[in-house]
């Protein structure tokens, strides 16, 4: 995983420059992609954003170094690069919930450690202060998605059309047609067996709000289900992820492995499953049908690098 290299190299930057200004144009030139992707990759492991993070170091460092030493405070903010006492002591209280005068009298601050990412792997798991797990050439983490309403989808199936058609069809034509999507950057995609025929059929759609007024040419699904676990992917690209017209990418088909090899004995009380143990269930007619998981991706495929398979929950 030579991404988590590039992002350990732009963290060692920014910690360097943790007192100064830290350029994150200069930290993605580090990991080696654009401002955009690095900040999405930083997002991706860390839960945070890259400002975020050096705003809680710079916090951190300079609550240490002020009950460490008799700096005054002025000084201390100006050594962390503030422009005014003011400025450095709304940031200090909204971190470590008390003042700097208040923090040197009690000797009490908050702490937020430096990451780091160690690239040693036992037994599948990564050691890290990041909850990970690598398989293979891919990073894992998994989140749980409560929501209010069942999880509606509107989608163009692929018969009638050559091999990953469909998805450049749905996008340019249906898709702007949909007036009740429920966010315009994200595509989603699923396979499942519909009663327009036994095989498996590959969808690619949106999440909707309502399945009223659905474009002709599209099917709508109500899936019945609130609760999904959702399985966040890491990898090199999205290329690698999603792959292209001719087929899926390597990391979203290892993935797939990793769901059903990995995943899913451990967790089979959860996850709905059919009577072959296949993921989740679809509504179409008041008919229930079996599908697999949701895949989850950004519209914007060259920066992204991450994409996302809803599993639906019992």
């Amino acid at each position: 995983m030579k991404w988590l290299e590039k992002i350990n190299n732009a963290i060692d930057y920014m910690e360097r420059n943790i007192k100064g200004k830290v350029d994150y144009e200069q930290a993605a030139q580090i990991a080696c992609c654009s401002l955009s992707r690095f900040q999405n990759m930083f997002l991706f492991l860390t839960d945070i954003t890259p400002s975020e993070y050096v705003r809680k170091r710079k916090m951190t460092l300079a609550g240490s170094e002020l009950l460490n030493s008799d700096i005054k405070i002025t000084d201390l903010s100006l050594a962390y690069g503030y422009e005014s006492p003011e400025a450095f002591t709304r940031s200090f209280k909204a971190f470590h919930n008390t003042s700097p005068s208040e923090a040197r009298k009690n000797d009490k601050i908050n702490n937020y450690a430096r990451l780091s990412f160690q690239l040693k792997i036992l037994g599948g798991q990564m050691e890290t202060n990041t909850q990970l797990t690598v398989y293979k050439n891919i990073v894992v983490k998994v989140s749980y998605l409560i929501l209010e309403d069942s999880f509606k989808f509107v989608g163009l199936g692929n018969k009638g059309f050559e091999p990953y058609e469909n998805i450049g069809v749905f996008t340019k034509k249906y898709k702007p047609m949909i007036k009740n999507n429920v966010d315009e950057n994200i595509n989603f995609g699923m396979n499942t067996n519909l009663p327009n025929g036994t095989d498996w059929d590959y969808y690619l759609g949106v999440q909707v709000k309502d399945l009223a007024n659905i474009p002709d040419g599209l099917t709508g699904f109500d899936t019945q289900t609130k609760r999904f676990a959702v399985m966040s992917v890491g990898a090199n690209s999205m290329f690698e992820l999603v792959g292209d017209e001719t087929g899926p990418g390597d990391a979203m088909m290892t993935a797939e492995e990793y769901t059903k090899n990995i995943w899913l004995p451990e967790h089979k009380d959860m996850a709905i499953l059919d009577e072959n143990g296949d993921f989740g269930k679809v509504v179409v007619d008041g008919k229930i049908y079996h599908t697999g998981c949701f895949e989850a991706y950004p519209q914007n495929c060259e920066e992204a690098i991450e994409m996302q398979f809803y599993i639906p929950l019992k």
